[in-house]
């Protein structure tokens, strides 16, 4: 069938074009809204600027295709192979992507918000400018979430999207905005979030071991039980953080502000807090062998039963802090 067949097939009234083979077929700004292009093989199509609203793609191979600027609000991209397609521009607004294949896609300032992304393969992808607000990425048992591992998803709007489960190792977050955003037990080792926004986060149970987050706000963030093992928060944005019971064994936290951030129980072995700003912060139980605390301003922390025994404080400011026996410093 070529594209003259099918557009006035289409004319007609016919919507149901499951199974067809269309590789390479040339349907530039076509109106297909509502057809059904299940399991279709439409390798290397050229779908630019198409109207697919709404359109049934599931299980479509659509590897190679050239999509750019194309509608596909609220189409059935389910179990879809858009490998290495051309997505730049366009707008797939409460779209069903699940497990939908789209490794080294081009999803340059794609819409994708609302859309459906469970377990679906976005390793390698480009989602530079993308906007993912209210997108569902979260990960429902051990081999149904999202993969982003090696991403770019520089400066994506991910402002409240549920990324819970998905697999971000190595992933380029960098000035990306995850304001509210669902990180619980995700996987960002490596990850590059330096200069992004995570106000009032939820990163309970998440790996950012060896991650960059310096000059990152994260404001009100809940990294309870994380793992932050050599990573990078200098210059971060933590004022109120609850990093309960999160291992931050040899990270990097110089000049960051955790003003009444919560490190209770976190393991701070060889951390380095040069210059931070702890005020008020709450060490309670927190071990900080080894640490490096040389400048640090430490006034009216909670640092009852901590471990410092092997920490350097030299100059750090400890008016009116609470030390490890419970008396209060001059």
């Amino acid at each position: 069938m070529n594209a003259t067949e099918l557009l006035d097939a289409y004319a007609r009234g016919e919507t149901d074009f499951r199974g067809s083979t269309l590789v390479g077929i040339d349907l530039a700004g076509a109106d297909l809204i509502g057809a059904n292009l299940g399991q279709a093989d439409l390798e290397q199509a050229n779908l630019m600027l198409a109207f697919l609203n709404r359109a049934h793609l599931r299980q479509a191979n659509l590897s190679r295709a050239c999509l750019a600027g194309a509608n596909l609000n609220q189409a059935n991209l389910s179990a879809a192979i858009l490998q290495d397609a051309d997505l730049h521009g366009a707008s797939l607004q409460g779209a069903d992507l699940r497990s939908a294949i789209m490794t080294l896609a081009d999803l340059l300032d794609t819409n994708l918000l609302g859309a459906d992304l469970r377990n679906a393969d976005l390793s390698g992808a480009n989602l530079t400018g993308a906007c993912l607000r209210g997108a569902n990425l979260r990960q429902e048992n051990r081999k149904y979430a999202a993969n982003l591992r090696g991403a770019n998803l520089r400066l994506v709007d991910l402002r409240g999207t549920n990324l819970s489960g998905a697999d971000l190792a190595h992933a380029d977050l960098s000035q990306a905005n995850l304001s509210e955003a669902i990180l619980r037990d995700a996987n960002l080792r490596g990850a590059n979030l330096a200069g992004a926004l995570l106000r009032h986060a939820n990163l309970s149970d998440v790996d950012l071991s060896g991650s960059n987050l310096s000059h990152t706000d994260l404001t009100h963030c809940r990294f309870n039980r994380g793992n932050l093992t050599q990573a990078s928060l200098n210059h971060a944005m933590a004022r109120g953080a609850d990093f309960s019971d999160t291992q931050l064994a040899q990270a990097q936290a110089n000049y960051a502000d955790l003003f009444e951030s919560r490190l209770t129980r976190a393991d701070l072995a060889r951390i380095s807090l040069r210059g931070a700003n702890l005020q008020k912060a709450l060490l309670v139980d927190a071990y900080l062998g080894r640490a490096d605390l040389t400048d640090a301003d430490l006034r009216q922390a909670v640092l009852e039963r901590a471990e410092i025994s092997s920490t350097t404080m030299t100059h750090s400011r400890l008016n009116g802090t609470t030390m490890p026996d419970g008396t209060i410093h001059p």
